[in-house]
Formats: structure tokens, C-alpha cells, sequence
């Protein structure tokens, strides 16, 4: 957005209106054409109420999650760009995620923890500097049909919907169908859980990242991997217990996801493996998911997914399964309701609910109903 500032009108003699307009000119001419500017004001809300069958105790839980909603994290942003010419844009993100059941901010406190960068764009591509999604990011969309939501991916691996980064670079572009990134931290993560910020110590607490997509109309495949580096006093984002993070420490995620369209009909799956290399044996998991995405009538549509997490460890494998109906007032306001249900091995107790920083887990080998409705709204 732009301000307009209104002078009041001054009488100026008509002998000095021909000299004010040959200085006016003559500026115009000695100055660069002034280039064409854009800011916009974006964001989303999405709060709800859960339900959640038993926490540790066996005991019921309601509550408002804090760190998601049912469909998306809560957010207030700010982009901008301006035309150079010759094809060439500044471009600029800056945006907040927040609690709005709280009114905190997530992300560790960051004033603009989710995203927070300056680049250039063109047709060879977007060059950006500062926080920023990792490439991983992108393989998910268009197969995860649950997304960010409450219960889904990220309930049984916290790194899945956070794949974001502090002092990155990045590089993306598209060319016809095909997708490509890279993207490299110097200091990955400066606050809770990571506490890896980097930069004074070559290659610790850094980060990598690359991508390779191809999209159609009707179908489309991804294939990403990020490998962060682990620090002195560190952790890595969703670590399971019992690692120990040091300098020489990684965490990589490998991920395949596709998603075809039949119809109105959406159809997504995916494999996502990491392997932890840390004190004293590491640990490795590979996550498989299916997904659907289903139009019922122009404001109602149901999505579902079905996640299993097979966990290189004796009895440390999960499985989740949820569903989400969803009715839309209009493109910008929509309510929803979304069940879910979590299965855990008796090594692990596994939330079917990612919403909160808190502990929400059943109990070691104990399943778990989640129940929410909530409302969403996008400015």
C-alpha cells in the first residue's frame, strides 16, 4: 500500500508558473524513471476447539490449539515488490505467525518466524536472503491433502510442516513443467528446540536443501532432501529421545511425494525418510502416507489421509488416520470439522494432535482420539 500526502494549494504568481514548470522538467529528465511498487497486507486466521480421548493418566482433554489450526497456522504478513524493468523485481516477505487463541507469537518468539527474506526475480528464477522455507516444503504440496492441519503428518514427525531456516539463500524457479530450488543455511535455527545458530563455527548448525519437481494439470511428482547439521548443545526439530546432538551430528530428510487428478477427484502419496546421525545409535524412520481430496458440492469437501511411521527401532512404529469436512461461505471464510485417530507401539506414545507445544501424549503404547471443529478466515 501507498500513501498519498495532499499539500494545501498555494497561489504562485503567474511569471514564476513558467519557471516552476521548467524546473519540474528538467528534474524529470535528470532523474531515473521511477520504478512501480506493490505492498500487500496478507493473512489467516483458523481457531477451534479439540477434543482429545486421553493424555497421560488417562485423563480427556479439551482444548484450543495454539500452534495450528484444523486446516492452517494463524499468520499476519506483509510482501512487497517493485518492477527494476527489463523483467527484473525487488521482492520482500515478511511474515508473522501468531496464536489466535492466545495472541503469542510462535516460532520460538520471532517477530517474522515464518518467513522473513529480500530477493530479486526474473525469468531465470528468484534469488532471496534471510528465513525461509527449506526446499522440502514444496515436494508436500499438491499430495498432502490434510496439509499443516491438526491432525496429520507433522503429529509423527514435528519437522514435517517447519521446515524452515534462519541466514539462508535460496534459489528457485520453474521452467514449463519443471520445478528446481537449492538452498544452503549458515545458521539454521537461533531459539527452542534447535538452539543451533551457527555461523562462527564453519559448517555446524548449517543447513542444505534441494529440490526437483514436474507438474501437469492432472498430475504431478517431487523429490526433495534436506540435511541439517547438528551444533554443540543442540537438537534437531521433532528429535526422539535419547539422542545426543553434537557438531558432527546430521538430520536428512529424504522425500518422494506425487498426486494425481481424476475428475474433481485428488488423489496424493508420498515417503518421507530420515535418518538421525547422533549419539549412541542414530536413529532412522521412513513415513508413508495416502491422501484424497474430495469436492462434494461447490462449498463442501472432504479430505482425508492415512499416515504409517515405521521406525527403525524395536516397537517404535505409529499409525494415524484422519478425516476433515469442510464448508466454504465464501473463497475467504470457512468452518470445518476433523476427526483423527492415532495408534502407537509400545515403545512410543505418539498425539494424534500437533496443535500444542504441550505434552498431549496418551502413554506409551496407548492410542488416541482427536475430535475438533474450528473456523477459518484468509485477509
Amino acid at each position: 500500500m501507498r500513501s498519498t500526502v495532499i499539500a494545501p494549494s498555494i497561489p504562485v504568481p503567474r511569471a514564476s508558473q513558467a519557471a516552476l514548470a521548467g524546473l519540474a522538467l528538467a528534474a524529470l529528465a535528470a532523474s531515473p524513471a521511477q520504478a512501480q511498487s506493490n505492498v500487500q497486507i496478507y493473512g489467516l486466521m483458523d481457531v477451534g476447539v479439540e477434543y482429545l480421548s486421553r493424555i497421560e493418566g488417562n485423563q480427556p482433554s479439551v482444548r484450543m490449539p495454539t500452534v495450528t489450526g484444523g486446516q492452517m497456522a494463524s499468520r499476519l504478513g506483509f510482501r512487497g515488490t517493485e518492477d527494476l524493468g527489463n523483467g527484473l523485481k525487488a521482492i520482500f516477505v515478511l511474515e508473522n505467525g501468531f496464536s489466535p487463541a492466545k495472541g503469542t507469537t510462535q516460532q520460538g518468539g520471532r517477530l517474522f518466524g515464518r518467513q522473513s527474506f529480500l530477493g530479486l526475480s526474473g525469468d531465470w528464477g528468484t534469488v532471496a536472503f534471510g528465513r525461509q522455507y527449506l526446499m522440502s516444503y514444496y515436494v508436500l504440496q499438491g499430495a498432502d491433502t490434510i496439509g499443516p492441519a491438526v491432525f496429520g503428518l507433522g503429529s509423527l514427525n514435528a519437522y514435517i510442516p517447519n521446515p524452515r531456516a534462519d541466514n539462508t539463500v535460496t534459489y528457485r524457479a520453474t521452467f514449463g513443467n519443471w520445478t528446481v530450488g537449492a538452498a544452503y543455511s549458515m545458521g539454521r535455527d537461533g531459539t527452542a528446540p534447535s538452539n543451533c545458530p551457527g555461523e562462527n563455527d564453519a559448517g555446524a548448525c548449517s543447513a542444505i536443501s534441494a529440490l526437483l519437481k514436474y507438474d501437469t494439470p492432472s498430475w504431478g511428482l517431487a523429490l526433495g532432501h534436506d540435511r541439517l547439521k547438528g551444533g554443540a548443545g543442540a537438537g534437531f526439530y521433532g528429535q526422539p529421545s535419547g539422542l545426543t546432538v553434537t557438531a558432527g551430528s546430521r538430520d536428512t530428510h529424504t522425500m518422494l511425494a506425487g498426486y494425481v487428478k481424476l475428475g474433481d477427484t485428488k488423489l496424493g502419496a508420498g515417503w518421507i525418510h530420515r535418518k538421525i546421525e547422533a549419539a549412541p545409535d542414530g536413529y532412522r524412520s521412513d513415513q508413508t502416507f495416502i491422501a484424497i481430496n474430495q469436492p462434494l458440492t461447490q462449498a463442501i469437501s472432504i479430505d482425508a489421509i492415512y499416515t504409517r511411521l515405521d521406525a527403525k527401532r524395536d516397537n517404535s512404529d505409529a499409525q494415524l488416520a484422519s478425516v476433515r469436512v469442510n464448508y466454504n461461505f465464501s473463497k475467504r471464510t470457512a468452518v470445518y470439522a476433523l476427526a483423527g485417530r492415532v495408534l502407537n507401539d509400545s515403545a512410543v506414545g505418539y498425539s494424534v494432535s500437533g496443535g500444542t507445544a504441550a505434552p498431549a501424549s496418551p502413554g506409551l503404547g496407548k492410542g488416541q482420539t482427536g475430535l475438533m471443529v474450528g473456523m477459518r478466515h484468509t485477509f
